[in-house]
């Protein structure tokens, strides 16, 4: 089984208690730098060769960020896009000065709360899913050029909260979102009526994580880890008889021997499952494999040994060109993973502090009470 190895740990200057939500690339220099969101709202960028703090765009993004993309449009210029409960889509310009504020700010109707966020430069687009409110939950597209007002909604296709929105790898007016009312949908966002917009549906349980694995092929992953496979219909095609039947994991705990899945891990050789265990601290990556159907290959997992301790990771970032791995943790820490050994030990300044017996007790009950929440 290989293994990687934490070749460094940093908190990014955060405060006490701080949680890393989400990691992505920075544009503000490519290959060079990492963004991260966390608990106290702020959004930070930082080297991905020695994890020290770059820069911090935001000391408050949000009242509640909840995601976190990376933005670069046709002309070359980069943003990093974030949202929020507070009911704000922002664009920050990594490049301005600290404080200067969001370079483009988009706002649901009644502030809704946003859950999740999509990206398509190419066409100017930015997609937000809001939580259920007043009895809706509204999918919207937004062209960045005219952020006054949005350019659709999708107001009846979900009936609660909107935690996933992804566009389609090759279709890009394809749009998938997930939701906690149990489905995942596919839109032809060229569609103005809402009544025809719906591609395909897929009814799979309240939808943490979901997305496109290929072309034909979408995944959907449950806030109890129950884990599956579809295909992807053919819109032109008057008969489904000959597609290929969904796979079904049901709950992958046992089967993976884990705890939790965080996500599902892209790469140019395809897909990995990331899941955490916080008993026996690691983070296993199991490849999502295709011959003659889809499956888990359990026999080439990459481990993580060691994780980021009794807490739980809550994203990760794959770095190919360095063949790197980074993960971001309820710790309030980043770690950067190798293939090759350490060759030290994280520095003091960075290292993890031990917390007492009185606080890990309380950490557990709270990490309990949340593992089936969304947020």
């Amino acid at each position: 089984m290989p293994q990687l190895h934490s070749r460094a740990a940093a908190s990014l200057s955060l405060p006490p208690r701080s949680y890393i939500y989400s990691l992505v690339a920075s544009p503000s220099s490519p290959g060079k730098h990492l963004a991260a969101t966390a608990s106290d709202d702020s959004l930070r960028v930082f080297d991905r060769e020695t994890l020290r703090l770059v820069s911090t765009p935001s000391t408050k993004a949000h009242s509640g960020v909840t995601s976190l993309k990376e933005y670069r449009d046709t002309n070359g210029s980069g943003y990093l896009a974030t949202a929020g409960r507070d009911g704000a889509v922002r664009l920050w310009d990594v490049r301005a000065k600290q404080g200067a504020g969001p370079a483009v700010e988009l706002s649901t109707e009644n502030r809704r709360a946003i859950l999740s966020l999509a990206c398509d430069p190419a066409s100017n687009t930015i997609v937000s899913g809001t939580e259920l409110a007043q009895s809706q939950a509204v999918v919207t597209l937004w062209d960045v050029r005219s952020p006054d007002q949005p350019k659709r909604e999708f107001i009846e296709s979900h009936n609660d909260d909107v935690t996933e929105l992804q566009f389609h790898p090759t279709r890009r007016h394809v749009l998938l979102s997930g939701s906690t009312d149990g489905l995942v949908n596919i839109y032809d966002t060229t569609i103005a009526d809402e009544d025809d917009v719906l591609l395909q549906v897929i009814n799979h349980g309240s939808i943490h994580r979901a997305g496109f694995l290929s072309d034909n092929a979408v995944y959907a992953l449950s806030h109890d880890e129950v884990f599956s496979i579809h295909p992807v219909t053919d819109p032109d095609s008057e008969s489904t008889a000959n597609d290929p039947s969904p796979i079904h994991f049901g709950d992958v705990r046992q089967l993976l021997s884990c705890q939790y899945v965080v996500q599902i891990l892209p790469s140019s050789q395809g897909s990995f499952l990331a899941a955490g265990d916080t008993n026996n601290p690691r983070l296993d990556l199991f490849p999502l494999v295709s011959t003659t159907k889809w499956d888990i290959d359990r026999s080439n997992v990459w481990r993580l040994p060691g994780g980021h301790g009794p807490e739980i990771i809550r994203t990760v970032y794959l770095d190919e060109e360095s063949k790197t791995l980074f993960t971001g943790a309820e710790d309030g820490f980043v770690r950067a993973w190798v293939e090759s050994p350490a060759s030290a030990e994280p520095t003091a300044e960075h290292k993890p502090k031990p917390k007492s017996e009185h606080r890990e007790k309380k950490k557990k009950k709270e990490r309990e009470e949340r593992r089936y929440k969304p947020y």
